[in-house]
């Protein structure tokens, strides 16, 4: 997060992969861009070991050889629970279609665009955080405000560190 620009290359090479068009609501990596704050940064599925997101009632998300979380078109009913169960907001139903990472099939566009280096993926060290704590604060939000609050936390331990470097 140290290291992300907010320039948002990463949206556009997700969802030019998946779609052939260039539009931030077709990508599944939302850049937040916290102005107020002097943050920005990528929001992505995690991975969680919680796997909130399984609670699917139709069956319609599985579980990936890396790990990805992939989404059946053909059972998703569009009902929603994924998109609640994320604490992060990295599930975004749009257009009647379940917008979720899938890491583009083992080799995720995002980290290739981002000439940061802010988004970094090796399929060999895979680290499921847990989001228990990010859960609770965010259970009542809507996607675009897990992810605002997901990622003013992650920034303010950003700002710390940042304030005792320079201390």
């Amino acid at each position: 997060m140290s290291k992300c620009t907010g320039c948002k290359q990463c949206e556009s090479a997700c969802a030019f992969f998946h779609t052939g068009r260039v539009n931030n609501h077709l990508a599944r990596i939302k850049v937040m861009n916290l102005y107020e704050t002097g943050i920005d940064g990528p929001v992505v599925c995690a991975q969680c070991k919680e796997r909130y997101c399984m609670k699917c009632p139709e069956n319609a998300l599985t579980i990936g050889k890396f790990g990805e979380v992939i989404v059946s078109p053909t059972m998703c009913n569009l009902c929603g629970t994924c998109e609640k169960s994320c604490p992060v907001g990295a599930i975004e139903a749009f257009n009647d279609i379940v917008y979720v990472c899938d890491l583009c099939g083992g080799n995720p566009k995002c980290v290739r665009a981002c000439t940061e280096g802010a988004i970094v993926w090796d399929k060999e060290a895979v680290e499921h955080i847990s989001l228990e704590e990010v859960k609770k604060e965010t259970k009542k939000m809507n996607p675009s405000q897990k992810r605002n609050f997901y990622i003013n936390k992650l920034g303010s331990e950003v700002r710390m560190k940042w304030r005792q470097a320079d201390a």
